[in-house]
């Protein structure tokens, strides 16, 4: 099976996807101060189209892929990287709102992804992604973290979760900003609706 064949077969998958319904949550609110605060997320994921996904639970919002950069290709894995941006607010209270005293604005990320594949059918098995963060903007100036997705198939269905940390002003404001980046065609000429999230 081809490279291309199996890198459609993860976004087809991913793209049949339905909104999964899931326990999230979120550390209590940061106080106004400029010392590091760490806050807990987890949530799911809905592919709206092929770079966007609409984020629910601890992160609220849009999380753009900007770009994917396959490294290894076989029948059965594909790893690749690339970058994302994340567009919403960390939904401290879970009231599916970004209030105001919420952290919000955008968070960069690099991301690093593997996928496993039937190799006799070029189903996707399982996928996971982990994402740092790399900067951000507005109420996100200063922050890293991490976060992990994980992709699997339930019914026929793609169901994406996630999970990790967001630390805010990890880095001090005086530090340089983190790099923005637009929206873009994904590299390597496949389909972005044929990789899925993770």
């Amino acid at each position: 099976m081809s490279a291309t064949l199996r890198r459609t077969a993860l976004v087809l998958f991913v793209v049949a996807g339905a909104p999964v319904a899931a326990a999230t949550a979120a550390t209590a609110a940061p106080a106004a101060t400029d010392e590091p605060t760490t806050l807990q997320v987890e949530g799911t994921q809905t592919q709206v189209s092929p770079e966007l996904y609409e984020s629910r639970g601890g992160l609220l919002g849009d999380f753009w892929i900007l770009s994917f950069d396959p490294l290894y290709e076989s029948d059965s894995l594909v790893i690749g990287t690339g970058s994302e941006r994340f567009v919403g607010c960390v939904d401290v209270d879970l009231d599916e709102a970004c209030g105001a005293g919420e952290p919000s604005g955008e968070l960069s990320f690099d991301y690093v992804q593997w996928a496993t594949f039937d190799p006799s059918t070029g189903a996707l098995i399982e996928g996971n992604c982990t994402h740092p963060i790399t900067g951000g903007t507005d109420g996100f100036q200063g922050a890293r973290g991490l976060v992990t997705m994980h992709d699997v198939v339930e019914n026929g269905e793609v169901l994406t979760t996630y999970e990790g940390t967001v630390v805010l002003d990890a880095v001090p404001a005086a530090a340089p900003a983190a790099r923005g980046t637009a929206p873009q065609a994904l590299a390597a000429g496949a389909p972005a609706s044929s990789r899925g999230h993770c």
